[in-house]
């Protein structure tokens, strides 16, 4: 039995019952073209957070970070 990618199209062989709607794993990652909602948010929630100092480059990636959490959030209600 296998299964296929409903995307690219790869199939790989299972020993279960084959799923119908099934990403391989290239595809299921997340990417700014393909499931964007979630790679904006993974970007936001798992960036390097650095609360040693207050620096500029702290602030601008305070700022980057609340960028990124907004759009995620603009990406899920146009969904």
């Amino acid at each position: 039995m296998r299964e296929t990618c409903r995307l690219c199209g790869h199939t790989w062989g299972v020993t279960t019952k084959p799923r119908t709607n099934v990403l391989c794993t290239p595809c299921g990652r997340p990417a700014p073209n393909r499931r964007p909602e979630t790679y904006w948010h993974l970007r936001a929630v798992t960036g390097h957070p650095v609360q040693r100092y207050r620096s500029v480059e702290w602030w601008d990636q305070q700022t980057s970070l609340g960028d990124l959490l907004e759009a995620s959030r603009n990406a899920e209600a146009e969904q």
